[in-house]
């Protein structure tokens, strides 16, 4: 069916794409919100408030990368923006669906957040540590734990209940091999991953692409071999998901013949 938005917008909300250079070939823009406060890991409402005006002048409504995952609670806001029937597709090595009573929003718990959208009908997350956690989740959420990868297209299809899908990418259900990150990783390979994305982005309606998981880094650590190696396995796995993303908004056109 194709994607429906154009190009890349950088949310700036720790620098962490600054030296992935290689992103910067896409039609991109940028949205800084380095001058907020309380937004890391959690995100009080005065500055949750603030995040939501600024990503509504957004241009290129594209694929989003988020930055690092601490700040993943912002697919909550890019979701409001749907009007129509859709699923929530998660990749994920945590279900980020807190404990059901948090009173500000986080990484950790945006999920449930998003879970009352009036136009959210399921949310497949694809990618948690295998958990008897699980089984007390809401009734609409489907989840596939780390050691089901073996997960047909058909199979995940068959849990997606719309057309239209919203997908949401935390690079820490990545292995080590593909991405670095600061929580625990999955080991989901990469091509994996981009198998599942060429599957929905041809077959489904995807009303939006947001990606993060980056490592944090300051200037200074340019020279650590751990944030090297972060920053080159992280910018390689960004560029082949956009890349992606954005092949199917070339082929648009071609698809609605």
């Amino acid at each position: 069916m194709s994607f429906q938005g154009n190009g890349v917008t950088f949310f700036n909300f720790d620098n962490t794409y600054a030296s992935q250079k290689q992103l910067f070939q896409f039609p991109h823009e940028w949205i800084d919100f380095t001058d907020l406060s309380h937004t890391n890991l959690y995100c009080e409402q005065e500055s949750l408030r603030e995040i939501e005006r600024r990503i509504r002048l957004r241009k290129q409504r594209g694929v989003v990368l988020i930055g690092n995952g601490n700040y993943h609670y912002v697919s909550y806001l890019l979701i409001q923006e749907i009007k129509e029937p859709f699923t929530l597709v998660l990749f994920d090595h945590h279900t980020d669906v807190g404990t059901g009573d948090d009173p500000v929003i986080s990484c950790g718990s945006w999920v449930s957040y998003a879970l009352k959208h009036a136009y959210l009908k399921k949310a497949v997350i694809i990618g948690p540590t295998s958990s008897p956690q699980h089984l007390r989740l809401s009734p609409n959420v489907t989840v596939f734990p780390s050691d089901h990868y073996d997960i047909s297209p058909n199979m995940l299809f068959s849990m997606i209940p719309t057309h239209c899908v919203y997908i949401s990418i935390d690079k820490d259900v990545l292995c080590r091999d593909d991405a670095v990150t600061n929580w625990d990783q999955g080991t989901m390979p990469l091509s994996f991953l981009l198998s599942c994305l060429r599957h929905l982005l041809l077959y489904k309606k995807v009303a939006g692409v947001d990606v993060c998981g980056e490592y944090p880094q300051a200037s200074i650590d340019v020279f650590n071999p751990v944030c090297r190696e972060a920053n080159r396995k992280n910018e390689y796995a960004n560029r082949r998901i956009v890349e992606t993303c954005l092949h199917y908004t070339s082929m648009r056109p071609l698809l609605a013949q």
